[in-house]
């Protein structure tokens, strides 16, 4: 995101923002990343016992793209307790395939992966369009039963500590547009969303439906309609689009220590075409210039240390009938990346729709040992200092 064009004497803000006593308030950030998220469900169980003697406690959560349907599915099932949660997420995570997540005729299915697929490599990126690859009411319906399970989303309902829940969406039309759907004890003062790159839209409870507006990534899920109060409908897609990694929203609802969860992948895609990390694709929605990114004192960042290809080769790279399995209609893409990128790095895009129970534990499993090294090595949550919350005019690369 662009900084604001203002002079360093200039503030950018024009009211107090100061930093609470103990405990401070802790923000839960859930990128997007497909089928990889099932990462992030290994990663929290692995915060659990840390989570638990830490003197914060979460109180915003905010997801992108499959991210927020990780976070609404956190915070409902929290008020059950932390490792109730987690073993709530990896659940939904490891019964995961393309017949129970995913309606509809597989060979249609398949047509539309194909003509994906040629128009993918005629025109790489999301652009708009009404055609998509699957249909995912059957886990979108899931995700709502698992939610009334556990009380649901309204403020009344879930665990008193969590303040707010987000989720960041991008609004299609002529000029795509940042949106962020939140549920909150309290209304959020306008000035807070000074210089913000996003529209806030509140609500009173969330539900599957919004987690899938943000994960409806163009081509492969189909976009999602929500009418407003006024009888306006939204047309929805993903939220990664806008905001991949939504720390901005999380720190202007008042988060001054942050934990971010990313599987996105961004940095290992960015270093194969020798780009710097602050490099931004053409499809992804542009900051104004009259805005900048809020970033928090504190944060700890888990972020997968290796590539995931290997992870889902090892599952399914010996048996054709696996392999088949797992990338489901979407088998002919990944026949055009090895053509076009090799068959390692095409093994890596698939990573990001795969499903197969081998592949899910192993995501499950890397992301619980890789966030229970990082803890290790500190002993603690071991939150990277930043500068003062009065300070954070920063520009953001994540």
């Amino acid at each position: 995101m662009r900084p604001r064009p203002k002079s360093a004497d200039d503030q950018a803000l024009t009211f107090p923002v100061k930093r609470t006593v103990t405990p401070l308030k802790l923000g839960l950030v859930l990128s997007g990343g497909g089928s990889r998220a099932a990462y992030q469900a290994g990663a929290l169980k692995a915060l659990i016992p840390y989570l638990e003697k830490h003197p914060d406690k979460i109180s915003i959560v905010i997801g992108s793209s499959i991210g927020s349907v990780n976070g609404l599915v956190f915070a409902a099932c929290m008020e059950q307790g932390l490792e109730h949660a987690a073993t709530q997420l990896q659940k939904l995570w490891r019964t995961r395939t393309f017949k129970n997540t995913f309606a509809g005729s597989p060979s249609t299915a398949f047509l539309r992966a194909m003509k994906m697929a040629f128009l993918q490599y005629m025109s790489p990126g999301p652009g708009p369009t009404q055609d998509a690859i699957f249909d995912p009411s059957p886990l979108m319906q899931e995700v709502d039963e698992v939610l009334r399970r556990h009380g649901g989303l309204h403020p009344k309902n879930r665990l008193p500590s969590i303040e707010s829940v987000g989720v960041m969406t991008t609004v299609e039309g002529t000029e795509r547009k940042p949106l962020l759907f939140l549920s909150s004890h309290k209304e959020i003062s306008p000035e807070y969303l000074t210089g913000a790159s996003f529209e806030l839209y509140q609500v009173e409870e969330l539900t599957a439906r919004h987690g899938f507006a943000s994960a409806a990534l163009p081509s492969v899920l189909p976009p999602v309609e929500i009418d407003d109060r006024d009888g306006n409908t939204f047309r929805l897609v993903d939220g990664g689009i806008s905001q991949n990694v939504p720390v901005d929203p999380a720190v202007r609802l008042g988060a001054e220590r942050v934990i971010i969860i990313d599987i996105s992948g961004r940095a290992f895609w960015l270093d194969q075409y020798n780009e710097a990390h602050d490099s931004r694709p053409s499809w992804e929605v542009p900051a104004g210039l009259a805005t900048f990114c809020m970033r928090p004192p504190e944060t700890f960042v888990i972020r997968n240390q290796q590539p995931f290809g290997p992870i889902l080769k090892e599952a399914v790279g010996r048996s054709t009938r696996k392999f088949l399995q797992a990338l489901g209609p979407t088998w002919p893409v990944f026949r055009l990346l090895k053509n076009r990128l090799g068959e390692e790095l095409a093994y890596e895009v698939m990573t990001y729709v795969a499903l197969d129970p081998d592949y899910i534990h192993g995501l499950i499993e890397r992301g619980y040992q890789e966030a229970k090294a990082m803890l290790k090595q500190h002993h603690a949550l071991h939150f990277k200092q930043h500068e003062t919350l009065e300070e954070l005019v920063a520009v953001s690369s994540e």
